[in-house]
This record gives C-alpha cells, sequence and structure tokens, in this order.
C-alpha cells in the first residue's frame, strides 16, 4: 500500500521542478547578461520589461501545466494496477488528480503579470516573496488579491 503514497510524492516532485524550472530561466537570463541582479525580488521584477515579465509568466503557467499533467498521467498509470476494472474517464485517477490541482482561470498573461507588478510596487519590502510564490496564490485557489497574499504571507 506504499505505492499510492509514492506516486503523490513524485507527482509533487514533478510539479515543483516544473514549476521552479521559469525560475531558473529567468535567474539564468541576468547572470547570461553579466550583471549583478538586484537583492530582492521586488527589484529583479521592477528592472524586467513589461516583454519580459509576460515572458516570465509564460514560462511560469506551461510549466506548470505540463508539470501538473505529467504528474497526473504518472499518478494514473501507477493507480491503474489498484483498479478493479475500467472506470470512466472523468473518474479516472488521472483527471481526478488534475480536478484536485489549482488552475489558473485567465488566459491572458498580462493578468498575472500585471498582478506581480502591482504586488511588488504596493509591497517592495516583503522578504522572501517572489514571483512564483504570488504566481501559486493567484491560482484557483485559493484565488487571492494581492493584499490577501500579503496578509497571509506576511501575517498582517
Amino acid at each position: 500500500m506504499k505505492e499510492p503514497r509514492t506516486s503523490t510524492t513524485r507527482l509533487l516532485v514533478v510539479a515543483l521542478i516544473s514549476m521552479s524550472s521559469a525560475v531558473a530561466g529567468a535567474v539564468a537570463s541576468k547572470v547570461a547578461e553579466g550583471t549583478s541582479g538586484p537583492e530582492r525580488p521586488a527589484q529583479l521584477w521592477l528592472s524586467w520589461s513589461p516583454k519580459a515579465r509576460e515572458t516570465y509568466v509564460w514560462g511560469y503557467l506551461d510549466g506548470f501545466d505540463r508539470g501538473k499533467h505529467e504528474g497526473c498521467w504518472f499518478h494514473g498509470e501507477k493507480m491503474e494496477v489498484y483498479m478493479p476494472k475500467p472506470v470512466p474517464i472523468e473518474t479516472s485517477p488521472q483527471a481526478v488528480c488534475l480536478d484536485a490541482l489549482p488552475r489558473y482561470t485567465e488566459s491572458d498573461v498580462h493578468v498575472y503579470a500585471d498582478a506581480i507588478t502591482k504586488y511588488f510596487l504596493k509591497y517592495p519590502s516583503d522578504a522572501g516573496v517572489g514571483p512564483p510564490t504570488i504566481m501559486s496564490q493567484l491560482a484557483s485557489p485559493p484565488s487571492l488579491s494581492i493584499d490577501q497574499i500579503h496578509a497571509k504571507l506576511t501575517g498582517r
């Protein structure tokens, strides 16, 4: 019975690796430019052009979506061993997994890039709050506003 727990753990690892790939790409681009990046995530984000911010969000959303689907399909394949008979696709382990994970409901990357920008303009001193943290709180659920994210992350 340890297999389902192992599958869930692997699912989470795949999702985390996928989401962090966008951050790694952004940091690598700053290093490649030969600049020493700003110390705080807010400074780094605000130093980027609107196009760079949108590209980051696009990469984050793409990585999140790919990680979610890959992880759920991996989980589903492992769970099929425990299924006594075929089930309808809408109740398959893959479908249940996908339904349980957060979604990004906006199709326009500008919405998320603008939300991160507004957060950093309003709360530039929030230590340890970077774009991935803000993005995770913008997903639905929890689908928080920037003020709710700030309150949740800082305890204020």
